[in-house]
């Protein structure tokens, strides 16, 4: 910090010694002490309160910017409705779309299909099915038809 080498330290003690007196020299290191922790604690909260005012302003500019963009394209998709129920051209640089087109639903996600099976492998009902003692129709394999279920006496 202050870079003092051993000999500095010990010039510095000696004069603090001869200086303040060996009754009052525990009392003034404690005191000296506590007045570093709190220069030390107040840069602390300094330097914290200098980030958080920078982020408050970053965090500012970026919401502007984000209003800005947000009215831009408000504007823009305003122009272009009214454009198209004027029956105007698009303006250069904006999509433009057939006559006959018209807005399509999106396509709804489909179930996930499961994946077929290995040949040999059986599914996890068919071996529930197997423990209990009934047959399975999907122990056969694919193609091929089911076997007849087993009479009972």
């Amino acid at each position: 910090m202050l870079n003092f080498g051993f000999g500095e330290m010990v010039v510095v003690m000696v004069l603090a010694l001869v200086f303040v007196g060996p009754e009052r020299l525990p009392h003034t290191i404690r005191w000296l002490g506590r007045q570093y922790a709190k220069l030390t604690r107040a840069s602390e909260e300094l330097r914290r309160a200098f980030v958080l005012e920078a982020d408050r302003m970053d965090a500012e500019q970026r919401t502007a910017d984000l209003r800005r963009r947000r009215e831009e394209a408000r504007r823009k998709a305003e122009e272009a409705r009214q454009a198209r129920e004027a029956g105007l051209p698009p303006a250069d640089g904006e999509p433009s779309l057939p006559d006959d087109a018209a807005p399509r639903p999106l396509p709804s996600p489909a179930a996930p299909t499961p994946a077929p099976e290995p040949p040999g492998a059986t599914s996890a009902a068919a071996a529930a099915l197997a423990a209990r003692g009934l047959p399975a129709a999907e122990a056969s394999p694919p193609g091929e038809p089911a076997p007849p279920p087993p009479e009972s006496p």
